[in-house]
């Protein structure tokens, strides 16, 4: 079995850690395809991964499909998996000439992907994706929100496994210094550390946070703000606004973002939108407790009340509530991190998504 995974080569999140690591030391014989150099190549070559780029000057080069459909044919591949609208494309349009079966891994919610665009260009590229989604021989739901919404879409149900995201979890808890890491980015001993690691878009929903931030009456606290965006300038007047400037950090792109885990009381996801988020196994993996709106596979990874908060998307007055708890001092935060990453890293482990997705490889490849 030998297989070509596909994505655009952009992508700097959860997408791109989820391709690298799960193709790193993979049990099936696999190769990346991007269609841009850049971080995303440099990682995946570090991680041992083969990669192949082959560029695409726009959205509709044509000629891209031909290449790739080439590349396929030479390199001997058993089956073709897509990740993202774009691969999404490419492979739909020369679905017909393949002669092998087609996976496609569902990372995000596909009404969302284009949010960016103008809407005309939104719902054009949005029927695309899902019709390509449709055509598609399997799907992988990284949530069961998500197997539900595809079904919705007109995906067949028995065209969709449901798998869990995974990372590779370290054996025992790293020893970071807690105190040097928490006083190098200016907070004090009393300060109760709250951090968010998300790109600065809408979709992640820091301004509601700052809202949320805004009404509580604990004190005091810190927020480092990790990731960069479009967004920034923006939150960061809304955080002036509120008054909450000399209590957010605004850290952006940082490679140390275990270790700034680690030294946070209680990591945080505020998106109106995910699918299974990797950040939250990040934090587990660090023994850190999190406060997480109800998106994706949340509700699999976080009990409340033991290993963390759930909050509905967009309130940002039960995000204060969940917040002030946090921040209580009969609540024992660090004992609530260690359960979380205990249950996590019997349950979401890379090893397990590589050989669920193995599985399924398997079966389908039989039947074609």
């Amino acid at each position: 079995m030998k297989v070509l995974h596909i994505i655009s080569g952009g992508e700097t999140g959860g997408s791109k850690k989820h391709l690298v690591q799960l193709l790193t030391n993979s049990p099936v014989e696999a190769e990346l395809l991007l269609l841009t150099e850049g971080a995303f190549a440099e990682d995946a070559r570090k991680a041992g991964i083969p990669v192949t780029v082959i560029g695409q000057s726009s959205r509709f080069d044509r000629s891209t499909g031909k290449k790739i459909l080439s590349f396929l044919k030479i390199g001997g591949f058993s089956l073709v998996h897509s990740h993202g609208a774009r691969a999404n494309f490419l492979i739909n349009s020369i679905y017909k000439k393949l002669g092998m079966p087609w996976f496609i891994t569902v990372h995000s919610d596909p009404t969302l992907d284009f949010l960016h665009q103008p809407k005309p260009l939104a719902k054009i590229f949005t029927m695309l994706n899902q019709r390509a989604m449709r055509r598609a021989d399997h799907l992988f739901a990284v949530s069961e929100k998500f197997k539900d919404m595809l079904i919705q879409m007109g995906v067949e149900p028995k065209k969709i496994t449901s798998v869990f995201n995974g990372i590779n979890f370290h054996k025992t808890l790293p020893a970071f210094d807690k105190q040097a890491i928490r006083e190098s980015l200016g907070a004090h001993p009393e300060d109760f550390v709250f951090a968010i690691v998300a790109r600065l878009h809408p979709v992640k929903g820091h301004d509601i946070l700052l809202e949320a931030f805004a009404k509580t009456g604990k004190a005091p606290w810190k927020l480092w703000v990790i990731g960069e965006g479009d967004l920034r300038m923006k939150l960061e007047q809304q955080a002036e606004k509120l008054g909450l400037q000399d209590r957010v950090a605004f850290l952006g792109k940082r490679d140390d973002v275990d270790e700034l885990l680690y030294a946070a009381d209680v990591s945080l996801l505020t998106s109106h939108s995910e699918s299974f988020p990797l950040v939250l196994l990040e934090s587990a993996d660090m023994a850190t407790p999190v406060i997480s709106t109800n998106v994706g596979g949340v509700p699999a990874l976080v009990d409340p009340g033991k290993t963390g908060w759930i909050v509905e998307p967009g309130r940002a007055d039960a995000l204060m509530y969940a917040i002030e708890q946090a921040m209580d001092t009969a609540t024992d935060t660090e004992e609530m991190g260690h359960q979380l990453r205990s249950f996590a890293k019997e349950r979401f482990s890379n090893e397990n998504l590589q050989r669920d997705i193995h599985t399924v490889y398997s079966k389908v490849l039989k039947v074609n």
